[in-house]
C-alpha cells in the first residue's frame, strides 16, 4: 500500500476505537475517501457519507463504449471477467469497442465469456469533446480510480495498452496497487518504451518546442494517417498536441517500488520507425512474471490496420482462455 492508504487505514483503526458504535465504512472507503471523510463518517455514526458522483454518470463518461460494444453485463447477468483498455495518442476508446475494421475477436470473446470491455475515453474527444484535454497522466488515472476501483477488485481482469496507453495503464496499475486493490491476471502492452527510459534516450522530440510544420513531421514519424493533415487538421492538432504532452511531461517516479508480478506480453510492429525492440523488451524489468515478446507486421499504428488489428486481438484472446479456465 502507498503511504496515503497506510495513513488512512491506521486512522480508521483509531477512529473505530474512539467511536465503537459507528458502522463499518464501505470497502471503497480505503480506496477513495480522504482522512476528513473518514473522521466525518465515524463522528456522525455513518450519517455523514462523503458525496460521490453518480456511478452511472461516471461510467458513461469514462467508459462510453461499454454498452455500445455489447459487453455490458446487466439484466441479471454478472460480469465474470473484465478487460481494461487504454488507447494511443490521438485516438478514442472505440479502437477497442468499435468494429469499423470488421469483427473484433476481443469483443466476440468477451460476449461469450461474460467479460466486460472497459475501454477508457480520455477527455477532449468523442462524448467528452467539450472537456479540457488531459496534459498529464495523473489527470486521467486519479479520477478514473473512482470508476474502476470496485469493478477491478471484484473479478479477474487483464490490461491492454497501446503506445502512450501503456504508460497511462502502468500509472493506473501503480495507483491501484498503492490502494491495495487487486492486480491483473495478465498485461498486454504494445509499441512503447519501458517507462523509466532516460529522457535523453526517448526517440521523440518534445512537441511544445515544435512549430506546426515540425509537429506534422513528428506525427508522420509516428505513422499518423495522412488524412489527418487535410481539412480536419485544425481539429486534430490540439488533440494530438495534448496527448503528446502525456509522454513529453512524464517522469518515472517509482525507483524504490517493488516489481509487479503479473505476466506481461509485449508487441512491436516490425516497421515501427520510432520504437525499437530494445525499448519494448525493456518492459521485462518491471515484472517478475512471465515475459513474452511478439513481433507484428505493420508500423507503429498497426492496431489501426484491419488485418493486423485482428491478428493482434486474436493473440490477446488466445492468452485469455487459460485465465478464464483457471478461475471457472
Amino acid at each position: 500500500m502507498d503511504a496515503r492508504t497506510v495513513r488512512l487505514v491506521n486512522l480508521m483503526e483509531v477512529l473505530e476505537e474512539q467511536f465503537p458504535n459507528a458502522p463499518k465504512p464501505p470497502k471503497r472507503a480505503v480506496w477513495l475517501w480522504s482522512e476528513d471523510d473518514a473522521r466525518a463518517w465515524y463522528a456522525s455514526n455513518g450519517r455523514d457519507t462523503p458525496k460521490e458522483e453518480d456511478d452511472e454518470t461516471l461510467v458513461k463518461t469514462w467508459l462510453p463504449g461499454l454498452e455500445r460494444s455489447g459487453t455490458k453485463c446487466d439484466g441479471g447477468r454478472r460480469a465474470r471477467f473484465r478487460i481494461l483498455c487504454f488507447p494511443n495518442a490521438g485516438n478514442a476508446e472505440d479502437m477497442y469497442t468499435g468494429q469499423r475494421l470488421g469483427k473484433s475477436p476481443l469483443l466476440e470473446w468477451a460476449k461469450k465469456h461474460d467479460a466486460e470491455v472497459l475501454s477508457v475515453q480520455y477527455p477532449g474527444r468523442g462524448n467528452r469533446m467539450k472537456e479540457t484535454y488531459a496534459f498529464e497522466i495523473w489527470q486521467i488515472v486519479e479520477p478514473l480510480l473512482h470508476v474502476l476501483a470496485s469493478r477491478l477488485d471484484e473479478v479477474p481482469y487483464v490490461v491492454v495498452g497501446h503506445s502512450v496507453g501503456t504508460w497511462v495503464a502502468f500509472e493506473m496499475l501503480q495507483l491501484l496497487r498503492g490502494r491495495g486493490l487487486r492486480m491483473p491476471e495478465h498485461v498486454f502492452f504494445s509499441s512503447f518504451p519501458f517507462p523509466d527510459i532516460p529522457h535523453a534516450s526517448r526517440p521523440w522530440r518534445v512537441n511544445c518546442l515544435l512549430d506546426e510544420d515540425e509537429f506534422k513531421v513528428e506525427c508522420r514519424r509516428w505513422d499518423v494517417n495522412e488524412i489527418i493533415f487535410g481539412p480536419v487538421w485544425d481539429m486534430y492538432e490540439p488533440l494530438m498536441r495534448a496527448d503528446f504532452h502525456l509522454f513529453d511531461k512524464y517522469d518515472y517516479a517509482h525507483i524504490d517500488s517493488e516489481n509487479f508480478n503479473w505476466p506481461l506480453t509485449v508487441f512491436l510492429g516490425c516497421a515501427d520507425r520510432m520504437i525499437t525492440e530494445e525499448m519494448v523488451r525493456g518492459w521485462e524489468t518491471h515484472t517478475s512474471g512471465a515475459f513474452e515478446f511478439i513481433t507484428m507486421n505493420g508500423h507503429h499504428l498497426f492496431p489501426l490496420e484491419k488485418e493486423q488489428k485482428t491478428i493482434w486481438l486474436q493473440k490477446i484472446v488466445d492468452r485469455l482462455d487459460p485465465i478464464v479456465k483457471l478461475h471457472s
